[in-house]
C-alpha cells in the first residue's frame, strides 16, 4: 500500500516526458519510478530493521509445553524465562539493554547506508 501510495505521489509528466525522450517502460522504471518511491522504502526499511530483532514471544509462549521448551525457545521467551520465571531480573535486563543496542546498531547502520545510496539521511 506505502509503495502504490509513493508512486501515485511521481508526477505523471515525468513519465510523459520519458515517453516523448524514447524511454521505454523498464527505462522509465528505472530512472522515475525507483527514485520516486527511493525515501519511502528506506523509510519502512528503517523501520523495519528497528523491529528486526523482535520475533514475537505471544506465538512461542503460546505453543511452549514440556515436549518442545527446549527447542521452541527464542530470545524472548529465554529472557521472560529466566526474569519472571527465574527471578533472575538483572540477567534479564542486560540481555534486553544488550538487545536494544544491537537494533539501534543496526539502524545507525541502516541509516548510513541511506546517506551512500540517496546522498541524505533519515535520522
Amino acid at each position: 500500500m506505502l509503495y502504490i501510495a509513493a508512486i501515485s505521489g511521481i508526477d505523471p509528466e515525468l513519465y510523459e516526458a520519458a515517453r516523448v525522450d524514447g524511454a521505454g517502460r523498464f527505462r522509465s522504471i528505472w530512472h522515475i519510478t525507483l527514485p520516486g518511491i527511493m525515501p519511502t522504502y528506506f523509510v519502512l526499511l528503517l523501520l523495519t530493521i528497528a523491529n528486526f530483532i523482535n520475533n514475537g514471544l505471544e506465538q512461542y509462549f503460546v505453543f511452549q509445553n514440556p515436549i518442545n521448551k527446549d527447542h521452541i525457545e527464542v530470545l524472548d521467551l529465554y529472557v521472560y524465562n529466566i526474569g519472571l520465571l527465574g527471578s533472575n531480573f538483572s540477567f534479564a535486563t542486560a540481555i534486553s539493554m544488550l538487545k536494544s543496542i544491537i537494533s539501534i546498531i543496526l539502524l545507525f547502520f541502516a541509516n548510513s547506508l541511506s546517506k551512500v545510496v540517496r546522498g541524505e539521511s533519515i535520522v
